[in-house]
C-alpha cells in the first residue's frame, strides 16, 4: 500500500468516505461497535436454542422467533424455573442470564445512543433515551468500554454454549472429527 492511499484502518474501506476525518479514537469506538454487535447477536442466537430446549419445542425460532436481547433473557429466566433440572444447573444459567440480561443493556446505550465528544472533559458521552424517564441516559465512555464488552459477550457465548452442550447436547462428531456432546440446533 502507497502512502497517498494509506487509510488508518490499514486497508480500503468499501465507502471510505464514511471514515475520512475521524480520528483514531473513532475508529478503535466504530470498530468496536461492529463487534459488540456480532457478539450481542451470537448469544441471541445461543440463547434462542437454550429457550427451546426448555419449553421442549422441536426447532430453533419456533418459538419466541423474534425476540431479542432482554425480552429473550427474561422468557429463558421464567422457563427456567419449570425446567425439570437440578437447582445447581438452574443457578449456573442464571448467573449467566443476567450478566447477559446486563451485556445487552450496554449494547442498546452503545449501539443506540449518540456519541459526542465533550471538549471540555476530554471524553465521549453517549446519550439515549431512558425508559420511563423524560431525560435521556447521559454516560462518559471511552473506546476500551466497547471492546470490553465485546469481550464479555464472547465469554458470555462460551459460557451459555457450554451450558446447553453440557444439559441438551448430543453425542456426534463435532467440527474436527472428535466424539463427545455437541450442541443441537435444528433450525
Amino acid at each position: 500500500m502507497s502512502e497517498s492511499s494509506a487509510h488508518p484502518l490499514g486497508i480500503k474501506p468499501p465507502l471510505a468516505h464514511l471514515i475520512d476525518g475521524a480520528d483514531e479514537e473513532e475508529l478503535t469506538i466504530t470498530l468496536g461497535l461492529g463487534l459488540v454487535a456480532r457478539k450481542a447477536a451470537e448469544a441471541e442466537y445461543i440463547l434462542h436454542g437454550i429457550y427451546v430446549h426448555l419449553v421442549e419445542a422441536e426447532k430453533a425460532y419456533s418459538e419466541l422467533a423474534v425476540a431479542t436481547g432482554g425480552k429473550l433473557v427474561q422468557q429463558c429466566r421464567k422457563k427456567l424455573g419449570d425446567a425439570g433440572l437440578a437447582d445447581s444447573c438452574k443457578t449456573s444459567l442464571a448467573t449467566d442470564l443476567d450478566a447477559t440480561e446486563e451485556g445487552f443493556r450496554l449494547r442498546n446505550r452503545y449501539l443506540h445512543g449518540y456519541w459526542i465528544y465533550d471538549d471540555e472533559s476530554y471524553q465521549w458521552l453517549t446519550l439515549k433515551g431512558a425508559h420511563h424517564s423524560e431525560r435521556p441516559e447521559i454516560t462518559f465512555t471511552d473506546s476500551s468500554e466497547v471492546w470490553e464488552l465485546a469481550e464479555r459477550f464472547q465469554n458470555l457465548c462460551s459460557s451459555l454454549l457450554h451450558w446447553d452442550t453440557a444439559h441438551f447436547g448430543e453425542l456426534a462428531d463435532d467440527e474436527d472429527g472428535h466424539r463427545g456432546l455437541v450442541s443441537r440446533k435444528q433450525v
